[in-house]
């Protein structure tokens, strides 16, 4: 299932401009993404795959910030019902522009947030059995950025109203979603823990939906006429080991995907290794 990467560049970029330093404007991240399976969460398969590409750029205008997710399976049993094994399996994009005209202000730090949300997927084994849409998604709202006065820790915060095209949680008959709003919290630690290179980045979503989402451990669907919970955070650390070898570009991390009624009915948790090349 597709993730909701990223969306912490934006933090950490803005840090870094209103420092005055260079900032870090795009990147490509590689996951291996170990998967829920057979532990107490199994919500998800392993053994999959995720490249993103992300991109910040600001303006005097306010910023755009966008990032594009592919995932990839390995599996190479026939008989598993996974994803298939030729071909990408899932899509996801999110584009952001943050408007802020008055930059020179006191209120410099307030910005208005409008964002988009879209994918696609397909199941299978060796070849395409099947497919489904991740709908339309529209937010809009404020967006709120602290910092420490080295700008070295940064935090963002969004209070956004969520429209989400023909899904339960709009307004159908009168019955729709209760409170269609999303709270993003965002963060970005540079030198974590006073270790020189080592970062500490993440994302907080929670949201309400009325959500048709596979229970596996009843082996049936959730009730999309009744409310649910949506968490969704993905912490990441990287360390830049490049700086030992004058690649300053390279970074090796982890991430971990936590959720709440997510990709499936209940929590998920999957830890992920990865590497990211900077575009400095």
């Amino acid at each position: 299932m597709i993730t909701m990467k990223k969306r912490i560049l934006i933090t950490l970029a803005v840090g870094l401009l209103a420092a005055n330093l260079m900032a870090v404007d795009a990147d490509i991240q590689i996951f291996y993404d170990f998967g829920s399976k057979n532990t107490v969460c199994d919500n998800q398969r392993g053994d999959r795959v995720t490249t993103t590409v992300e991109l910040f750029h600001p303006d005097k205008w306010g910023s755009t910030f966008f990032f594009v997710d592919f995932d990839y399976s390995l599996h190479n049993s026939s008989s598993d019902q996974s994803d298939p094994k030729n071909s990408i399996f899932g899509a996801y994009w999110e584009i952001t522009r943050n408007l802020n005209f008055w930059q020179n202000t006191k209120a410099k730090d307030l910005s208005v947030h409008v964002e988009y949300d879209g994918g696609l997927g397909i199941f299978g084994q060796k070849v395409v059995q099947g497919g489904y849409g991740i709908n339309h998604a529209v937010l809009v709202g404020p967006e709120y950025f602290l910092h420490t006065a080295d700008y070295k820790n940064t935090f963002n915060l969004q209070l956004l109203f969520k429209y989400i095209a023909d899904d339960w949680n709009m307004w159908k008959d009168g019955n729709g979603n209760l409170v269609p709003l999303q709270f993003t919290f965002l963060w970005s630690c540079r030198d974590f823990c006073t270790a020189p290179g080592l970062t500490f980045t993440g994302f907080i979503d929670i949201w309400g939906q009325k959500l048709n989402v596979f229970d596996r451990k009843n082996d049936t669907y959730t009730d999309p006429t009744k409310q649910s919970f949506v968490f969704i955070s993905e912490p990441q650390l990287w360390y830049a080991v490049g700086q030992h070898f004058k690649c300053p570009n390279l970074c090796i991390g982890t991430e971990i995907e936590f959720s709440y009624n997510f990709t499936g009915k209940g929590f998920m948790c999957n830890p992920c290794v990865g590497i990211k090349w900077m575009f400095l």
